[in-house]
């Protein structure tokens, strides 16, 4: 995809501050000093490798050779044979994946996360949903520009990111009312989710 914008020296600043602000926002949860993390996170194949074991579990399934031929890192470079074999080797050595046969072909080995660090990569996912939750409400309300706000409201929009987002907002506003009282956030309300 080519780049069809033209954006001015305020939406540039305003967009790498941004952007800026996710690598940030990546450091703020508890696994950064754990050794599972630094392993998986510490360079592109091994990350890349990662994301493919996230997917698959969870759309419940394991991962295989193929899944990984087809796994792409930086710069859209298939990962290679010989360096996906050698990092699943280490990865099983060190305990950070599991090693199953495959129950339809008992020649097939299959992948998964290895179940002690899965509590801790589950909470790595949620305190990662949670930084980007916390990335899109400061950028849009503090570093972006009304052209840039636009922008965004324009890209892509699907019915099932609204019902979604409302279904958030909505939740939201009942726990943020509770914390805080009715008086103190006088605007925010939950919006009426109208079905039929």
């Amino acid at each position: 995809m080519k780049n069809k914008r033209n954006w001015s020296n305020s939406e540039m600043r305003s967009l790498t501050r941004g952007e800026a602000m996710h690598y940030f926002s990546t450091g703020q949860h508890y696994s950064t000093k754990e050794d599972w993390y630094i392993w998986f996170l510490g360079n592109a194949t091994r990350y890349s490798i990662f994301q493919t074991f996230l997917w698959k579990y969870g759309n419940g399934e394991m991962v295989s050779y193929t899944d990984l031929t087809r796994t792409e890192k930086i710069g859209s470079q298939r990962l290679k044979i010989d360096s996906i074999k050698a990092t699943i080797r280490e990865g099983l050595t060190l305990g950070y994946i599991e090693a199953f046969k495959s129950e339809k072909d008992r020649r097939v080995t299959m992948y998964a996360f290895d179940q002690s660090i899965m509590q801790e990569v589950t909470d790595y996912c949620f305190m990662m949903r949670r930084n980007r939750m916390w990335e899109s409400a400061s950028f849009i309300s503090d570093n972006s520009t009304d052209s840039i706000n636009n922008q965004l409201a324009k890209a892509g929009m699907k019915k099932h990111w609204l019902d979604s987002i409302n279904n958030f907002i909505s939740k939201f506003a009942g726990t943020a009312k509770a914390q805080f009282g009715d008086e103190q956030l006088p605007n925010v309300i939950p919006i009426n989710n109208k079905k039929g």
